[in-house]
């Protein structure tokens, strides 16, 4: 309960720019839920789909059974697997080169939310500045005269308090970011790698 009205009466001196950090923690909050369900593993490059392909390349699965796997999965790999065995491209060059341009507009989806973090890690800190000087300005329009030391307090109470909210937005937001980028990054390497894999299995097995 105390900490509860700690909390409001951190908010409440903190003046007016403690508003739009509030709705910045709250985007910040519904951004990383949202990546939380939009990364999962099974939806993107499922471990089962994974060893599938895999035992297709080494002879232990066949052309169908694949196809079946990988529709019945719903993720990312399955469907650019479903265009590696379905496409009608004679060259491989050319193969590999459009997989690479479905792969990007799939992860182009992917990508959802993490714009709206980069931009809460370049607000919310500029509310805090914004609530910094607001308050240094109240602190010097009385500085000088009787009885201001109540309105002094109030004004370092939100030159600190906004600058600390910005901050505590701000960083969680960078750690998601990066968090999600690298691991965006490493399923989009794995992935190449296996249909590459795939893509040059297909057309040697052909010949």
């Amino acid at each position: 309960m105390n900490f509860i009205k700690d909390c409001i009466t951190f908010f409440q001196a903190g003046g007016i720019f403690m508003y739009p950090l509030a709705a910045c923690s709250i985007l910040l909050i519904a951004a990383i839920i949202y990546r939380m369900f939009n990364m999962r593993r099974r939806g993107i490059a499922p471990d089962r789909l994974v060893r599938a392909v895999e035992q297709y390349m080494q002879g232990g699965l066949d052309r169908r059974e694949l196809e079946e796997r990988a529709l019945a999965s719903r993720s990312v790999l399955g469907r650019l697997v479903l265009e590696t065995l379905n496409s009608r491209m004679e060259d491989e060059a050319s193969m590999k080169e459009m997989i690479q341009v479905k792969a990007r507009e799939e992860f182009v989806t992917l990508q959802a939310g993490l714009p709206l973090l980069d931009m809460i890690v370049m607000i919310a800190p500029m509310f805090g500045i914004l609530g910094t000087a607001s308050g240094l300005v109240e602190i010097f329009s009385v500085f000088g005269m009787d009885e201001s030391h109540g309105q002094i307090a109030q004004g370092i109470a939100q030159a600190l308090n906004t600058t600390i909210a910005g901050l505590a937005i701000a960083t969680p937001a960078v750690i998601a970011h990066v968090y999600y980028s690298r691991k965006l990054e490493r399923i989009s390497a794995f992935m190449e790698v296996l249909l590459t894999e795939l893509i040059s299995f297909r057309y040697h097995s052909q010949r």
